[in-house]
C-alpha cells in the first residue's frame, strides 16, 4: 500500500471529507485530492503533520509495508456524514415517490385510449390513439428517470453504505437510532395507506369483470390507484432504508447486502425480458396492437418476480 492509499485510508477511518482534512492542514482541498490520487506527495512537514493527526509513524506513512497495528482497514462514517445522508435523504423522499408514480400511470393513457380506438369511442383511430399514449408513456418516464438521477447523484458519495462494511463513530448510532423512532409513527401511516390502495386496485376488475369494454376501462382505474399506493410505500421507505443502512439492519446487514447485489442485477435482466415480451406481444408481427391481451403478461409477471425472488432467499439461506 504506497502513501496515497494510506492518506485515503486513515482519512476515511477518522470520517473526514478531504475539505475537513485540508482544513486541518490549512490546505486547499486539491491538494488532498492529488495527494489521493498519486498527483503528487506531501513535502515533510505535511507528513510529519500528517502523522500526528492520524496517529500513525512517519514510517508507516513513507514506507510501502502494511501495518495493522497502526491502522484498521475500513470506513468510518462520521455523525456529521450520517446528518447530511438523511437530510439528503428526506428532502428526495417525496422526488422519488413522484418519479415512481409517474412510472406506474404512464401506460394508463395507452391502454385506455387503444381500447377506445378498438371499440371506436370518439372516433378514435389506432394509429392516434398509440401515438398519443406512447407519447404520454415516453413524457412520464423521461421526467421520471431524470428525477431518479438527480436524486441518485445527491447522494452519489455514500454509496458504500448499501454495499460494503463499515464503522460508525461515536454519536452516529444514538442520533440515528432516535432519528428512526420519531420517524415509525409517519411510517407506518404512510405503509398502510400505500397497501390499501394497492389492495382496493382490483376492486374495479371484479366489478366490470363481464364488461369486455369496460374491463379495460377497469385496470387504468387499478393503475392509478396502484400509483397512489406506491408514491406512498416509497415516500415512506426511501427514508426509512436510509436508516437501516446507516444502522446496516433491515435490508442492509452485511450479509444482506451481498444478496441485494445479486438481486439487482437479477431483476434488471429479468424486467428487460419482461418488457421485450410484452413489446414483442403487443406490437410484433403477432400482436397488432392489442393491448387488452397483452396486459396480462405484467400481471403474470409480477407473480413470477416475486416467486423468483423469494427462492433466491431461500437459496442464499441454505448456503448460509
Amino acid at each position: 500500500m504506497n502513501l496515497s492509499e494510506k492518506i485515503m485510508l486513515l482519512r476515511k477511518k477518522q470520517g473526514w471529507s478531504q475539505e475537513e482534512l485540508a482544513n486541518r492542514l490549512n490546505i486547499s482541498r486539491q491538494s488532498i485530492s492529488k495527494w489521493e490520487s498519486g498527483q503528487s506527495q506531501p513535502d515533510i512537514d505535511k507528513i510529519i503533520l500528517l502523522s500526528q493527526l492520524f496517529q500513525v509513524t512517519t514510517d508507516y506513512l513513507l514506507l510501502d509495508q502494511e501495518n495493522e497495528e497502526h491502522c484498521q482497514i475500513g470506513i468510518y462514517l462520521s455523525l456529521s456524514q450520517a446528518q447530511e445522508y438523511l437530510t439528503l435523504r428526506k428532502q428526495s423522499s417525496l422526488k422519488i415517490a413522484f418519479a415512481t408514480f409517474l412510472c406506474v400511470i404512464s401506460p394508463i393513457p395507452l391502454i385506455g385510449l387503444t381500447t377506445l380506438s378498438q371499440y371506436q369511442r370518439f372516433h378514435m383511430t389506432e394509429n392516434l390513439a398509440v401515438s398519443l399514449g406512447f407519447s404520454f408513456l415516453i413524457i412520464c418516464i423521461t421526467i421520471a428517470v431524470i428525477l431518479f438521477c438527480l436524486c441518485a447523484f445527491k447522494v452519489e458519495k455514500y454509496e458504500f453504505l448499501e454495499k460494503d462494511d463499515f464503522s460508525l463513530e461515536n454519536g452516529v448510532k444514538e442520533y440515528t437510532f432516535k432519528e428512526k423512532e420519531e420517524y415509525q409513527d409517519r411510517y407506518h401511516r404512510y405503509q398502510i395507506i400505500g397497501i390499501a390502495l394497492c389492495i382496493l386496485s382490483v376492486l374495479p376488475i371484479f366489478i366490470f369483470l363481464n364488461y369486455e369494454f369496460l374491463e379495460s376501462i377497469a385496470v387504468c382505474i387499478l393503475l392509478f390507484f396502484v400509483s397512489i399506493g406506491c408514491f406512498f410505500l416509497v415516500l415512506a421507505g426511501t427514508y426509512q432504508n436510509a436508516l437501516d443502512k446507516i444502522l446496516q439492519t433491515g435490508d442492509y446487514t452485511p450479509k444482506q447486502k451481498k444478496n441485494n447485489i445479486l438481486k439487482s442485477k437479477i431483476s434488471t435482466i429479468y424486467w428487460l425480458v419482461v418488457t421485450a415480451i410484452f413489446l414483442y406481444f403487443t406490437f410484433g408481427k403477432n400482436g397488432n396492437g392489442q393491448m387488452q391481451y397483452s396486459r396480462i403478461i405484467w400481471a403474470i409477471a409480477g407473480v413470477l418476480f416475486g416467486v423468483l425472488m423469494i427462492v433466491i432467499d431461500l437459496i442464499n439461506k441454505r448456503r448460509d
